[in-house]
């Protein structure tokens, strides 16, 4: 298991840019076509109508949230799982 342990590791913990770089490019327009549904077209297409439906805004915007984090956790229990350095120091 020598070097794929850091190796997911270091992938799980890389998935959270991922999203966000995919995300900021629909934002802005430059992402998957409109077919294709996106958190970032999604909260583009409700940040044009915040004032009268904000939820078209805030789930998107929350489920992505939630989804960055849930793989950043997930990351750092790989890490902890992985790495028999941090193994009973309470770090």
């Amino acid at each position: 298991m020598g070097i794929l342990g850091p190796l997911i590791v270091a992938e799980t913990l890389a998935i959270p840019t991922y999203i966000s770089y995919e995300a900021f490019l629909s934002f802005i327009g430059l992402g998957v076509n409109p077919p294709t549904p996106s958190w970032g077209s999604m909260i583009a297409d409700g940040a044009m109508s915040i004032r009268s439906y904000p939820n078209q805004a805030i789930f998107p915007a929350l489920a992505l949230a939630i989804t960055m984090f849930a793989f950043n956790f997930l990351g750092d229990g790989l890490r902890d799982a992985f790495d028999p350095r941090l193994r009973g120091t309470g770090k």
